[in-house]
């Protein structure tokens, strides 16, 4: 019985090609889907200094917005690495919304797509890496966690 409630909820991320993905340890809506490019199975094997290309789709404000700021951690062992998203891809709006512009209504639905060459010091370990989208009051707009494994 579990066997087949497992196939159940992995067959969509298969056939569509979506990528298996979890909520945020502490909390925040999800998208409807994430596709990261060349990942449908955890851990993700993420090439150190490649693009790394991810969409997330139907994704939905809870609040009103002027801006929206991107977030990456990367953690070990449940410690923060202390890797962070450049200075030029923190600007959502600018960089990586579609299908709205901002400021965001609240149940504005739109779509957020990363294009990252990420050149991590750490290779051959596999992290668990947080990628979100924060509000201008702080609050989370969207905020989810995949498992993976960094090569060189």
């Amino acid at each position: 019985m579990y066997k087949f409630l497992l196939i159940v909820a992995l067959l969509p991320a298969i056939a569509f090609g979506q990528t298996p993905f979890r909520p945020c340890r502490g909390g925040g809506p999800t998208p409807a889907s994430v596709n990261i490019e060349g990942c449908t199975a955890l851990p993700c094997t993420i090439v150190s200094g490649s693009p790394l290309i991810a969409h997330a789709t139907g994704i939905r404000t809870s609040v009103a917005t002027p801006t929206v700021e991107a977030h990456i951690i990367a953690r070990v062992l449940g410690l923060d690495v202390g890797f962070r998203i450049p200075e030029d891809l923190r600007d959502a709006c600018a960089v990586g919304i579609s299908g709205a512009t901002c400021p965001l209504s609240v149940g504005q639905e739109f779509d957020y797509t990363l294009n990252y060459a990420m050149t991590l010091p750490l290779t051959g370990i596999t992290a668990q890496v947080e990628v979100g989208l924060t509000a201008a009051d702080g609050s989370l707009i969207t905020c989810i966690e995949i498992d993976a494994q960094i090569v060189a």
